[in-house]
């Protein structure tokens, strides 16, 4: 069994610091005096309503002057506002004076800017100022939109395509109205007719200045190669060769295939990102002797209490001592029920709490609790793009010059071999496929398949770094195991206690407690569990990882640990015992041996079935135990390779040589709990983190966190994964052979300009639609 010295996790003596607390008070001392000063919010405010109606009348009048002095405050702070915020804001305040309130505190900026609905902001406004303001406001939106983009830009990092706002869907529909009106009027004067063309000029310059305006600002950014300087060179050249009608109906065609595109991810968005505050802003600490007060949760030190009232999200990871109601978790880990709380239980930051006044210890950092550990895996998806992403980006960014060379030439050189042959024909046919080539569909159908799948993986309370994770977990191949706390329940349980003629089982288990308190690993706890009593102080305390420790108590020396650690300090008569096994040695002399247990998951069998039947074709496992309880728990579960009495640092080495050595055609995995394999995370091809022990390390260094210690997730999401390739594949290839098809029918001269943008309008619909499937998967 390995171990993980303290050190090399780089915890110092102050990270690991609790706070002092006086020994005399125990905990449920501390539990009786909140009963007697932390009451709940009905009694509170009914103690207060009693109190306020005792008060004498005088008092109102005595409050007159500060409510002056508060009214000015609030004047003045008006006249900082922006002048054309500040009539608002007066017409607010005269409003609130109007109606006398009994009190009126001391409002600060940011409370007055808070204290106006955002659905009463427009209230009073005549259409016309109405509209003013709503295009005000959009282009404030506008500005710093497009300024985030190019600090972005200039940073190197991808812009992610953005939908349109509702705003801009409605302004959207109302243009493409207008210029449609006027190309039916248009069309009802006749062809060529002086009023018919100026309908139609009309009509084109209404769709096509936005469209020219958005090559403009892509110029300037230096994107010079897109879908809308396609459609606005296939517009205007089929503007110029007299089929005016058609060239607005590929530009309105184009714009109504963008807003339907667009109202699908907008959708998709809000299903995918909901709105909700995991971890609130203050937390109510409370000290022994009771007294609460309002903290940031970063400000939180492991070991102090916290209290958390019904209907108030968990400040910070924490052991409950006392409360009697639900928590509702799902956002991290995707359970689909509500989950009750019992006394010692772990509670997660950012659940939903339902019930009694519950107070908990704080057991995490709170920069190691797991919320921000998947919020640190979100911020970084956006950053980690499928090969399949990759390709589709910049092929499309490639392939558009190409376009627009091979368009030119197909305009040119057919008429001067065929001179029977118009040229206005083969360069209209030359626009038609440069709208045919138009890679609208593949952009945004492809990487939503991605992200469809990313979301539905975090509902599942699974957590990817973005497309790559999704893209490298649908082709694995090998998946590699840590043993203890991954593939068994990591809950060691001390089976038999082997003793000498010098010690006997309860004096070599307080030996073994005293000597392994200090130690985090999972073999130490369960030593230090099984002792019932207080183990002795250690005067000294070194650990070894991967072996044991050394301790003093006293002068007296100890050492805890393998074999391995006993053999190479010179102990002498060390048996050779299978199993999990930490011998003790007494000033240098054998004393005994616990020999401990561990439990197979229950449904680890099923989860390696299910991965081998998703194409899986080797698993291994790597761990610190002997070589009996490793391969007990292989041939328990199906588990084709067992690597046992590894170091930490053999471990990584043999996952190196795994990768290098073991043939497959597809990518490799290694599954642990993120504690004490940060090394073997971070050189797999897929790190997979299991349950919700670790820290920021563990978010740095794997690929996906699986909130829950339940193997069937794994396979779950092997399974999800590769849907989504697959959906992503099927948009990709339907994309291409429905454009060849339609570049072979132009060349023929049987397809027209619109009936090209209307099938590619068509098809974006259709696999954007296909995209958003991956939500409904099981």
């Amino acid at each position: 069994m390995q171990r993980k010295n303290i050190q090399a996790d780089g915890l110092d003596e102050d990270t690991l610091q609790i706070p002092d607390m006086p020994e005399s008070i125990s905990t449920e001392e501390l539990l009786a005096q909140l009963d007697a000063v932390v009451r709940p919010p009905e009694e509170q405010e009914s103690e207060e309503s009693a109190v306020q109606e005792e008060e004498p009348k005088a008092s109102d009048d005595a409050q007159q002057p500060e409510k002056e002095e508060n009214i000015a405050e609030m004047q003045a702070e008006t006249q900082a506002v922006a002048p054309d915020e500040q009539q608002e804001l007066q017409t607010a305040a005269s409003e609130k004076n109007d109606e006398e309130p009994p009190e009126l505190p001391p409002i600060d900026e940011t409370t007055m800017a808070l204290s106006i609905p955002e659905e009463d902001e427009t209230a009073g406004m005549s259409f016309l100022e109405r509209a003013q303001y709503h295009a005000r406001m959009r282009r404030r939106e506008q500005t710093r939109l497009r300024r985030e983009n190019a600090r972005r830009g200039a940073a190197g990092v991808e812009v992610p395509y953005q939908p349109m706002s509702a705003f801009d869907i409605r302004m959207t529909v109302i243009r493409l109205a207008i210029a449609l009106a006027f190309l039916v009027l248009g069309k009802l004067l006749g062809e060529w007719t002086s009023a018919s063309l100026l309908f139609y000029v009309v009509a084109y310059l209404i769709t096509a200045l936005p469209i020219a305006a958005q090559v403009a600002r892509n110029f300037t950014h230096g994107k010079y190669f897109d879908e809308y300087l396609l459609i606005l060179i296939a517009s205007l050249g089929a503007f110029l060769l007299g089929r005016r009608p058609e060239a607005s109906i590929v530009l309105i065609l184009h714009g109504v295939g963008k807003m339907v595109s667009d109202l699908v991810l907008r959708s998709t968005h809000k299903s995918l990102s909901k709105q909700i505050d995991f971890v609130p802003e203050k937390a109510s600490l409370v000290n022994m002797q009771g007294e609460e007060r309002q903290v940031m949760p970063a400000e939180i030190q492991v070991g102090e209490f916290v209290l958390v009232r019904s209907g108030e999200r968990i400040p910070i990871d924490g052991v409950v001592l006392r409360g009697e109601g639900t928590v509702d978790d799902a956002v991290l880990t995707g359970a689909s029920e509500p989950v009750a709380v019992v006394k010692d239980a772990k509670v997660l930051a950012g659940s939903l709490y339902t019930g009694s006044l519950l107070l908990l210890r704080a057991a995490e950092r709170f920069e190691d609790c797991a919320v921000n550990r998947v919020l640190r895996v979100q911020e970084e998806s956006a950053g980690r793009r499928a090969s399949l992403e990759e390709s589709v980006h910049h092929g499309a960014g490639r392939i558009i010059p190409v376009i627009i060379v091979l368009a030119v030439l197909l305009s040119i050189i057919p008429p001067l071999f065929n001179s029977g042959t118009s040229m206005a024909s083969w360069v209209y046919r030359a626009l038609t496929i440069v709208v045919v080539c138009c890679p609208t569909a593949l952009m945004i159908s492809v990487p939503l398949s991605f992200m469809g799948g990313s979301g539905r993986l975090s509902q599942k309370g699974i957590h990817v770094k973005g497309g790559e994770a999704v893209e490298k977990m649908a082709e694995l191949r090998m998946v590699v195991f840590d043993k203890t706390g991954t593939l068994t329940e990591g809950n060691l349980r001390v089976k038999e206690i082997q003793t000498t003629s010098d010690f006997n089982q309860e004096s070599i288990l307080a030996l073994a407690a005293a000597a392994e308190q200090l130690s985090p690993h999972p073999v130490a706890r369960a030593v230090v569990a099984a002792y019932q009593s207080v183990p002795q102080k250690v005067s000294e305390f070194e650990e070894f990882p991967g072996r044991g420790v050394r301790a003093r108590i006293g002068n007296r020396n100890l050492l805890a640990g393998n074999r391995k650690l006993m053999i190479s300090r010179g102990v002498k008569g060390v048996p050779d015992i299978r199993g999990t096994v930490v011998y003790v040695a007494y000033e240098g002399d054998y004393a005994g041996a616990i020999v401990l247990e561990d439990t197979v998951r229950s449904e680890a069998a099923e989860a390696i079935q299910g991965l081998k039947s998703q194409g899986v074709l080797r698993t291994v496992i790597l761990t610190g135990d002997t070589e009996l309880p490793a391969q007990q728990t292989a041939d328990a579960i199906g588990i084709d390779t067992v690597h046992y009495g590894l170091l930490p640092e053999e471990k990584a080495s043999k996952m190196e040589f795994l990768l290098r050595t073991i043939p497959t055609d597809g990518t490799a995995a290694y599954v642990g709990d993120g504690i004490n394999d940060i090394e073997e995370l971070k050189l797999a091809d897929v790190g997979v983190a299991m349950g919700v022990a670790g820290s920021q390390r563990t978010a740095d260094a794997a690929n996906v966190l699986i909130m829950t210690n339940s193997l069937t997730k794994l396979s779950e999401a092997v399974r999800i994964c590769r849907r989504t390739h697959s959906i992503a594949l099927q948009n990709m290839l339907l994309v291409l052979l429905i454009k060849i098809a339609l570049v072979l029918l132009t060349l023929l001269g049987v397809a027209t300009m619109w009936q090209a943008i209307a099938a590619d309008v068509l098809l974006t619909v259709l696999t954007v639609l296909n995209s958003t499937r991956i939500l409904g998967i099981k």
